[in-house]
């Protein structure tokens, strides 16, 4: 008997199989950026950074991710072979954590996370490689499923991180990271490329047509407003301000994960709610728990209760970036995801490299309660936007 065949031209079975894998290459991905995420702002104040530079630094990983997001997505439409893409990403990734763990000041520290922000900036090709394992109408569950496994790696990772670094100090924490790649790069070797086929038209006519799609420049904006809140708090001053009343390296791991875990549950919920309730709904909802945990965050002087307003933070958090990724390519076809997907990316990194860095100067100057405030603000600009005719309009 011969097997069923997907679109990818791969038997069912060996597209199992074969996401099944990539889905340890993404964990790994994911794992060997994050596990010292929970620390890298208590790190970079131990080393002599002011507030200011902290924000520098966490701002770093943004600044090659929007440089190279878009060519990135157009060579991935452009090619037929892919995967060497996706082992430069893993690549980055060791590499800049290994730089990170060596560094000796924060000039060091800063060109570092650099470097593993170019890892980073091939997430546009694991979305788009992933999707393509599944038939057209199963995007949105493919893209529920990856994002549900970078918040697995997410949670785990973070609170492993704070633990690493509680009991041996913040530089295994870092070797770690550089070794977590090396497992990743292994895990992508058996690996087979799904059939994507490139796209027909010229590169500069398919990167115009598709970053004039009108869906995709409004969910962009909201892309930036949201990734501003949550790099200015999660991955940026939450940690700070923890570390102010008195959280330990473990209980900022604990933060991070408790919030990156709702993230990782609120993820499979959205296809069900946007079912129900719709796009905009669904978005609306994402934006007002993220922003309300972030308005309360400067209240409260309590670790346990940060900790568990983190849960809040993660469920918003993940419900509004599943819906606006889902978004970003929904208007385009198969064969210009990858560029779509580039575009959104970059755009919203800008929201990545402003959130930390404007924050710092903020902190530095009007206090950190002022970060918390103007990132409630920004999510409280998405959750009005939602009601958009064009995001209102689009079909479940």
């Amino acid at each position: 008997m011969f097997s069923r065949k997907s679109v990818s031209g791969i038997s069912q079975s060996s597209d199992r199989k074969y996401i099944i894998l990539f889905s340890i290459v993404t964990f790994f991905f994911w794992a060997s950026l994050y596990l010292y995420m929970p620390i890298l702002p208590v790190y970079a104040q131990s080393i002599g950074a002011s507030l200011t530079m902290v924000g520098a630094i966490v701002s770093a990983y943004a600044i090659p991710q929007m440089l190279f997001r878009i060519p990135v997505g157009m060579l991935f439409d452009a090619i037929s072979r892919r995967k060497f893409l996706i082992a430069g990403g893993l690549l980055m990734n060791s590499l800049g954590a290994l730089g990170m763990g060596l560094a000796p000041g924060a000039l060091l520290l800063f060109l570092a996370r650099g470097v593993t922000g170019i890892g980073a900036a091939m997430w546009v090709t694991f979305t788009v490689y992933f999707a393509a394992y599944y038939p057209m109408e199963g995007m949105k569950k493919a893209i529920g499923i990856i994002n549900f496994i970078q918040g697995a790696a997410l949670v785990i990772t973070t609170y492993c991180g704070g633990i690493i670094a509680e009991a041996g100090g913040y530089k295994y924490t870092f070797f770690g990271a550089a070794l977590l790649g090396v497992v990743a790069m292994a895990a992508l070797l058996p690996t087979r490329e799904p059939t994507i086929r490139p796209v027909k038209q010229s590169a500069r006519q398919s990167f115009l047509f598709v970053a004039g799609c009108p869906l995709l420049l409004v969910v962009s904006f909201m892309g930036v407003l949201a990734q501003f809140a949550n790099w200015a708090g999660l991955f940026g001053f939450i940690p700070v301000y923890g570390a102010q009343i008195g959280a330990s390296s473990a209980d900022l791991g604990i933060i991070t994960m408790l919030a990156l875990g709702a993230s990782a549950v609120a993820a499979l919920t959205v296809i069900p709610l946007v079912k129900r309730r719709g796009n905009s709904f669904t978005i609306m909802l994402g934006a007002v728990l993220m922003g309300s945990a972030i308005a309360i965050t400067p209240l409260l002087h309590q670790v346990s209760l940060l900790q568990g307003l983190m849960v809040i933070y993660g469920l918003g958090r993940g419900i509004l970036g599943t819906i606006l990724m889902s978004l970003s390519i929904q208007a385009v076809d198969p064969q210009q995801r990858a560029t779509a997907m580039g575009i959104y990316q970059a755009v919203y990194a800008v929201g990545m490299f402003l959130g930390p860095f404007v924050s710092g100067s903020l902190a530095d100057n009007f206090g950190i309660a002022t970060v918390f405030y103007l990132s409630a603000f920004f999510c409280l600009v998405v959750a009005g936007m939602a009601y958009l005719p064009i995001i209102f309009k689009q079909s479940a």
